[in-house]
């Protein structure tokens, strides 16, 4: 039987659990995506409703929550009070975003906070005993490799993630308006686009590492 269809068989409470317990989970994280995003958006989006925020901070937000889990991966079904696994599994999830959400309202109030971004890994893989020159050009060599692996819409999105990541948590929907016109893409796929292009760093920071 195919993995994806072995998989499709799994219930949601085995699904949580080998995704807990596996280091090579992107076919199982897929899944999870696939079978509890669609309403972990809703109701984010129903929060910005709510509180008169983005639309796309909502987008933003759920798919912060599933990648939040998906490095802590802390979800304890023996905890679990609520008859309805699949529900409780939904709850738990809902309490992520929640925290992101108050998260994000808490450091609007900081006009001065920093964000870290996927390029300041890059600093974990600079040498720390060369010199300030050495550094910079070690650093200038990770970046170019990095973005060798992106196409140039990919590029532009992270160039402009990049400059609004370092005071702002998620990009307004005013920038995502502006993306998706110079590119010819719909909002949506600037977000689609922009988590490829985050995976592809991810690896090649990976691989940088190794």
């Amino acid at each position: 039987m195919p993995i994806n269809t072995q998989i499709n068989l799994l219930t949601d409470v085995e699904l949580l659990e080998q995704l807990c317990s596996s280091k090579d989970d992107d076919l199982l994280y897929k899944e999870f995506l696939r079978r509890f995003l669609p309403e972990v958006k809703s109701r984010c989006e129903l929060t910005c409703k709510q509180r008169k925020l983005d639309k796309h901070l909502g987008l933003q937000i759920a798919h912060d929550t599933f990648e939040r889990f998906r490095k802590y991966k802390s979800f304890n079904i023996e905890k679990v009070k609520l008859h309805d696994k699949r529900k409780a599994i939904i709850v738990y999830l809902c309490k992520i975003s929640t925290s992101l959400f108050n998260n994000f309202h808490r450091d609007e109030k900081h006009e001065e906070s920093n964000y870290k971004t996927y390029f300041d890994d890059i600093l974990e893989s600079v040498d720390p005993t060369a010199s300030s020159i050495e550094s910079l050009k070690n650093k200038k060599d990770l970046a170019v490799f990095i973005f060798s692996k992106l196409n140039s819409k990919e590029k532009r999105i992270i160039l402009t993630d990049l400059e609004y990541k370092r005071h702002h948590k998620y990009l307004p929907d005013t920038v995502i308006e502006e993306l998706a016109r110079d590119l010819s893409l719909k909002p949506a796929s600037i977000r689609k686009a922009r988590e490829r292009a985050i995976e592809k760093i991810k690896k090649a920071i990976d691989e940088i590492n190794q």
